[in-house]
């Protein structure tokens, strides 16, 4: 299978577990787990990038701090 470079501009975390699926067919994980996990990892970063994201305090509660547009 042939590389394809494209998945690295691709947003859509279905396309990227679609792909990841087809270069490791034999990883034992379903496509559904895939996706949540690379949606999640795209997430955080866009979370980390924006300086948006949970904020947990000392007594377990927590917030979310972004902006309202």
């Amino acid at each position: 299978m042939d590389y394809d470079m494209s998945i690295h501009t691709n947003p859509d975390a279905q396309a990227w577990a679609k792909f990841f699926m087809e270069s490791h067919p034999d990883c034992g994980l379903d496509e559904g787990m895939m996706i949540g996990w690379f949606a999640n990892a795209m997430m955080a970063m866009h979370d980390h990038l924006t300086g948006q994201g949970i904020v947990v305090l000392d007594d377990g509660s927590a917030f979310c701090v972004g902006t309202v547009g």
